[in-house]
């Protein structure tokens, strides 16, 4: 066999196993458990494990000792619903206190932080 041939069959293979991972990767399957918000704790995060401002988001919250349940919107039916209802346009995206904050927006997480 040629490098032509060798190659593009190697290649080939790679793409279909990403493809195969990414497809079973990105289902969407009902939760055992549901992310609860009790009325002490009315923090949500809706994000993915894949977004570099989520995890700036999560240690953000952490760093501040703030207890929040978090939905992966791309495997939890019911996170993505609520996600769709909020209007959701990208992530991370919280509702903290019953406001809805977009993207990392830093110095609004923290004032809602100070203030709750």
């Amino acid at each position: 066999m040629s490098f032509i041939k060798i190659f593009s069959f190697g290649l080939g293979a790679v793409v279909l196993i990403a493809c195969i991972y990414l497809i079973n990767a990105s289902t969407v399957v009902p939760e055992s458990v549901a992310c609860d918000p009790s009325a002490s704790n009315d923090i949500v995060l809706y994000g993915t494990v894949w977004c570099p401002y989520c995890e700036q988001t999560r240690q953000l919250l952490a760093s501040h000792n703030v207890d929040y349940c978090e939905y992966d919107i791309e495997r939890s039916a019911e996170g993505f619903r609520q996600y769709e209802s909020l209007g959701g346009g990208g992530v991370p995206l919280m509702l903290f206190n019953g406001e809805v904050i977009r993207g990392y927006n830093k110095p609004e997480i923290e004032w809602q932080v100070q203030n709750q």
